[in-house]
């Protein structure tokens, strides 16, 4: 069993009178990670399954009298797969509020359900954790720095889903990973009933795979797909919901030459992406390394950033004589900027970026990432 960084934050975190959610795609490691942090907590705790139906009918309920029941004499109460539970907010609610000296953890597979199923009467009492893809660090946990670099191709081309490290072959995680697209990626959102043509949501992430790191027109999807650019933007935001992409805004302080409000979608997990265009050769055998190379140092970065509650904004620079940089970050009112080059150069700050705002670059290579993600 691998250690989950978020174990540590979470264990960290959790006090009473609050409801601490866990997010996360299906096939993380959810139910992994809340039994680690089950077996860590002290006596007086209950472990409820949504998957079941014998927790569906003890929690389906406002009634007051039974809730009481159910988590009197405990603590801690745990729960999984939440989202499957009808009015599972209001019993929550009930519940918190009779015995604000109890600390309640939930899970479920999206934030689609959850933000759904946890409304405004949970408003100010939740604290909110997302659980991704096995990060470098845990992956490569134990191991030397001189190491870890020997993963990079596995993270690349198969991404970080946990139950690859059980599979020896190649073939094997091609298939495992293609099944995930086929059972479980889109699932959630399906579910929701929003999307009329399940198959342009497909289509309109293959797309996204195929222009990760560049900028994204609505315009240009839409005349593809063959649907309005008010679909694809929900279709978008169903998929950022889902958390099979993430997006990047542009940086600006409003300087006449400085592109402002395009984006970039990155994919949180490659293998995911890699399986969506049916592309598992070897690196050195891609044309798309530079594409795998900066989608992999940005969810790192991100991975890093909310594992360590750091409030940090991300952006890319561009202005429309091309001059760009691939990764900026606002922290307490300091900007730092980023280059995420294969192979090792030199760093080049455009001069207009310089002139703006007197930060300098830096390159980030697979010689000097490891302190990057914080690996």
């Amino acid at each position: 069993m691998i250690p989950r960084t978020l174990a540590k934050t979470i264990s960290g975190s959790l006090k009473p009178g609050f409801i601490a959610i866990i997010y996360g795609p299906r096939r993380v490691g959810k139910t992994v990670l809340l039994n680690q942090l089950f077996e860590s907590l002290p006596l007086e705790k209950l472990f409820l399954n949504g998957d079941t139906q014998e927790t569906r009918d003890l929690l389906n309920t406002t009634a007051e009298t039974s809730l009481t029941q159910v988590v009197k004499g405990y603590q801690t109460i745990v729960i999984d797969e939440v989202q499957r539970i009808p009015n599972i907010a209001l019993a929550l609610k009930i519940i918190i509020d009779k015995f604000p000296e109890k600390t309640i953890l939930v899970s479920g597979s999206t934030s689609l359900k959850l933000a759904r199923g946890i409304p405004e009467e949970l408003t100010g009492r939740t604290l909110k954790f997302r659980l991704y893809p096995l990060s470098t660090v845990e992956m490569t946990g134990g191991h030397p720095n001189f190491e870890k670099p020997y993963y990079l191709e596995e993270q690349l081309v198969c991404g970080g889903y946990p139950y690859l490290q059980h599979l020896a072959t190649p073939q094997e995680k091609k298939q495992y990973l293609a099944s995930i697209v086929e059972d479980y990626l889109f699932r959630d959102i399906l579910e929701l009933r929003e999307v009329v043509a399940s198959d342009n949501l497909r289509k309109l992430a293959t797309l996204l795979a195929f222009q990760i790191g560049s900028q994204v027109s609505l315009n240009e999807l839409a005349n593809t797909l063959k649907i309005d650019v008010k679909t694809v933007s929900r279709y978008l935001y169903l998929l950022e919901q889902g958390f099979i992409i993430f997006e990047l805004g542009a940086f600006s302080r409003n300087l006449r030459k400085e592109v402002v409000k395009s984006k970039k979608y990155y994919f949180w997990d490659l293998g995911i992406r890699n399986a969506l265009l049916g592309l598992f050769s070897p690196l050195a055998a891609r044309g798309d390394i530079g594409a795998l190379w900066e989608n992999f140092l940005a969810v790192e970065r991100l991975k890093k950033h909310e594992y360590e509650r750091q409030l940090v904004q991300t952006y890319f620079w561009r202005t429309y004589e091309k001059a760009e940089i691939d990764w900026i970050e606002m922290k307490g009112g300091t900007i730092e900027a980023y280059e995420f080059k294969w192979q090792p150069k030199t760093g080049h700050t455009p001069k207009a970026f310089r002139e703006n705002y007197g930060v300098e670059t830096k390159s980030i290579s697979k010689d000097n990432y490891l302190d990057f993600i914080g690996g």
